[in-house]
């Protein structure tokens, strides 16, 4: 009887887990979108929107001006999903907004910072601080 319990615990488990992404990519017919996106500037803040789906993020690719506070506004279109940049002190586990200085050049990575099944770790672009 334990061994049965413990066969469908696993089992839901591992659907519960799969499911957090959903299924396939709904839009398979749009564009992608891929490449540097330019963040849109207002003074001194660069206004920034980063998608997710899964299992991917709108832009693979984002330029920032060096010096500028950023404001990275997170939407999940599909899933669920979360960004983070590891090296600049970024992460939101939930669809929202936060702001940051850009105060080093380099690229930079982001990546999804929520485990949403298979395709997890293909979630993944850079950030250009120019």
């Amino acid at each position: 009887m334990n061994k049965k319990f413990a066969l469908a615990a696993m089992t839901m488990l591992l659907a519960v887990s799969l499911a957090a992404c959903g299924g396939g990519n709904k839009d398979a017919g749009a564009s992608n979108n891929e490449g540097a996106a330019p963040a849109a500037s207002s003074g001194d803040v660069q206004a920034v929107t980063l998608k997710a789906k899964n299992f991917e993020f709108d832009q693979t690719e984002i330029r920032v001006k060096k010096g500028q506070t950023v404001k990275l506004t997170f939407e999940n279109e599909q899933g669920i999903h979360g960004v983070e940049i590891p090296d600049l002190n970024v992460k939101l586990d939930q669809p929202g907004t936060t702001e940051f200085v850009a105060d080093k050049e380099g690229t930079y990575e982001f990546k999804c910072s929520i485990m949403c099944g298979s395709g997890h770790n293909d979630m993944v672009g850079k950030i250009i601080v120019e």
